[in-house]
């Protein structure tokens, strides 16, 4: 049961560490470079953008959820029904602190991606069907601000993740049978 643990764990750092990068990645390298560097065409940077931000938003989000939610499944059943004696590492004051970080990370990435990325997308096609339309420019301005919100507070609480997850491996390591050799 040690090593199914372990290996959730592992899936479950695997999905944040692609979600949490990505994200990084994506919102400084990538748009930085495709901005600067098409700035001249800002028809093909906005395509590529939001190609880019398609598979990141949707496809490569959606599996880290489902691999971080399969792990903590798998690490709550363990303890609640595994015979091994697993428990559930606490190391902050409120129980559900990492679930319910994890939780406001998903419900936060499932607006993004399922509602303001395709409103986002409606827009930008109506602005570059009508360039002169600033009403159109504004709009699109306060969905990508909104965009960039929300991205910086699912970068803060991934990176709380990682903080809370590292104090919970430190105290597995410490509370462990192992510890005394």
């Amino acid at each position: 049961m040690k090593r199914l643990v372990y290996w959730f764990n592992f899936f479950y750092l695997f999905g944040l560490a692609l979600w949490v990068g990505g994200m990084f990645l994506l919102g400084i390298l990538v748009e930085v470079m495709v901005r600067v560097n098409l700035k001249e065409d800002a028809l093909k940077a906005s395509t590529i953008m939001n190609r880019i931000m398609d598979v990141f938003n949707v496809h490569i989000i959606y599996s880290c959820i489902g691999l971080m939610l399969t792990a903590e499944l798998v690490r709550f059943l363990v303890a609640r029904y595994g015979k091994a004696g697993y428990q559930l590492a606490r190391v902050t004051r409120w129980r559900w602190t990492r679930e319910t970080v994890l939780g406001i990370m998903i419900v936060l990435a499932l607006y993004m991606g399922s509602v303001l990325r395709p409103e986002m997308h409606e827009v930008d096609r109506a602005k570059k069907a009508n360039p002169s339309d600033v009403r159109l420019q504004v709009r699109f301005d306060r969905f990508h601000s909104w965009f960039v919100n929300i991205y910086t507070v699912n970068m803060i609480l991934g990176l709380s993740l990682f903080y809370i997850h590292g104090k919970e491996m430190a105290r597995f390591r410490e509370d462990g049978p192992d510890s005394g050799s």
